[in-house]
């Protein structure tokens, strides 16, 4: 049995804790409009994570924590259509990076945050 390297497998392993996690998510809600809200602001969080890791670290760890936790949501979405829990994810991400692009939604550290 191979040892999980976990100084260097941590993307991997928290993936499939994201996606077991997206899975039991998706299936303890049974209605169709929870589901649509609740994977709108998942998306929403990780465009923000997106925008945040994109240019300081490198983004394929992050990238497949969020398609690891969207693919557990989408088996797991058995009570609404997963065509529309898709859009409803990539529809949330768009908007946080658009947001945060465009500085209108800005990080705690950030000199703009108080205003």
């Amino acid at each position: 049995m191979a040892n999980l390297k976990l100084d260097e497998q941590w993307a991997e392993a928290f993936s499939l804790l994201f996606l077991a996690v997206g899975f039991i998510i998706a299936i303890l809600l049974q209605s169709p409009f929870l589901s649509y809200l609740s994977v709108f602001f998942a998306g929403f969080v990780a465009g923000r994570v997106y925008y945040l890791k994109k240019s300081k670290e490198p983004i394929l760890p992050f990238v497949l924590l969020i398609v690891g936790f969207l693919f557990g949501y989408l088996l797991g979405s058995f009570w609404a259509s997963r065509f529309v829990t898709l859009l409803f994810f990539a529809v949330g991400f768009g908007i946080s990076y658009y947001l945060h692009l465009k500085q209108i939604l800005v990080i705690f550290k950030s000199e703009d945050f108080i205003k």
